[in-house]
C-alpha cells in the first residue's frame, strides 16, 4: 500500500505543513527528486532526534497520533514508530512514492522502515534506528557507506528480501543490524509491534534504558545510557559517572530540544532500571 492511500497516515500532515516542515529542516522544497530526498534525510537525521525519552515518560502506553504530530511538530523526534511513519507522511505529501516496509531485529517484524521510488529506482531509507543511514540506497546497490563512525550496506538476501548488515570495528566482516522485505506495509500492520515496545520491557531496548541520538552535519551526537558519543569519523566516547553528569550532557548536545528526561529516568527507576545509584534530585533543585 502506498502511504498516500494509508487511511491511518494519509491524512498525518497537510502539503502547506509539509512545505513549511521542509523549510524547518533546512531544505527549500522545489520538486520530488533525489538530490531533494537526500537533503530531507539529512536534514531529519540532523534535526529531530531519535530517542526513547518520551516513550519513557509515558510509560506503559503507546502514544496517540496527536500526540505524535504535537512531538514532531515541536521537533522532539522519538523512536522508529514515530521517526519513520511521520517521515513517510511527509515524503507522501511532497510527491514522492512511499512504503511502509517490514523489518526483523530480535523480534520478527518489530521496526519500521521506508521504500521510496524516485527517479525510476526504489531505495531504501531508514530514519528510525538510532544509526546514521544518511543517504537513501538502491535496492540494487549493495556498496558500502560509510557515515558518522559507521559503514553500512544494504544486501540482498532473497527473493525481496534485504539485510542492513554494518561493518564489525575491525573491518573483518558484517553482521545484519536487521532483515526487510520489500512487501509494502500499511500502518495497522505494526500496530500489535507498537504496543508490545512501549509496554512489554525486552520486547525491545526501550523500556530499560535511554537513546538520544542524532547526526548534525553529518556528525554523530548520541547518548545511549551512560555513554556520549560524539564525532564524525573517529567517534569519541566519554562516560557519564552520574545523573547530574547526565544532565548536563543533555543540555550541551540536546539542548534546544524539550525532552522530558527527568520523568524518563524516574520511569526508568520505577521500573528497576535505574542507569545511576545517586538519588532523585531534592525538592527545588534541577529535575
Amino acid at each position: 500500500m502506498r502511504v498516500a492511500d494509508d487511511p491511518d497516515l494519509a491524512g498525518w500532515i497537510s502539503r502547506a505543513e509539509a512545505e513549511a516542515f521542509s523549510e524547518r529542516l533546512g531544505v527549500r522544497f522545489e520538486r520530488p527528486d533525489l538530490a531533494t530526498l537526500r537533503a530531507l534525510l539529512r536534514g531529519y537525521l540532523g534535526r529531530l532526534p531519535f530517542q526513547n525519552v518520551g516513550m519513557l515518560a509515558r510509560y506503559g502506553r503507546s502514544p496517540t497520533v496527536a500526540e505524535i504530530l504535537e512531538d514532531m511538530r515541536r521537533g522532539r523526534g522519538g523512536p522508529c514508530n514515530v521517526m519513520n511513519p511521520f517521515l513517510a507522511a511527509l515524503l507522501a505529501r511532497l510527491g514522492y512514492d512511499v512504503r511502509l516496509l517490514s523489518g526483523s531485529m530480535q523480534q520478527p517484524d518489530c521496526h519500521i522502515a521506508l521504500s521510496v521510488r524516485v527517479e525510476g529506482r526504489w531505495r531504501w531509507l531508514d530514519a528510525g534506528n538510532g544509526h546514521p543511514y544518511l543517504e537513501p540506497v538502491a535496492f540494487d546497490d549493495e556498496a558500502p557507506r560509510s557515515h558518522a563512525g559507521l559503514t553500512f550496506r544494504l544486501a540482498r538476501r532473497g527473493p525481496g528480501a534485504y539485510a542492513v548488515e554494518h561493518q564489525l570495528p575491525d573491518a573483518s566482516a558484517w553482521k545484519a543490524s536487521y532483515a526487510l522485505t520489500l512487501a509494502p506495509r500499511p500502518l495497522r500492520f505494526f500496530a500489535a509491534m507498537i504496543e508490545q515496545h512501549h509496554t512489554a520491557p525486552g520486547f525491545g531496548p526501550f523500556l530499560t534504558g535511554l537513546r538520544i541520538i542524532r547526526c548534525p552535519g553529518g556528525s554523530l551526537t548520541a547518548i545511549r545510557d551512560d555513554v556520549v558519543m560524539t564525532g564524525r569519523d573517529l567517534i569519541q566516547k566519554t562516560r557519564i559517572g552520574d545523573r547530574g553528569a547526565l544532565l548536563a550532557a543533555v543540555a550541551e548536545h540536546f539542548g534546544d530540544v524539550d525532552l522530558p528526561v527527568g520523568e524518563a529516568l524516574r520511569a526508568l527507576a520505577r521500573a528497576g532500571r535505574p542507569l545511576f545509584d545517586d538519588p532523585p534530585s531534592r525538592p527545588g533543585a534541577p529535575p
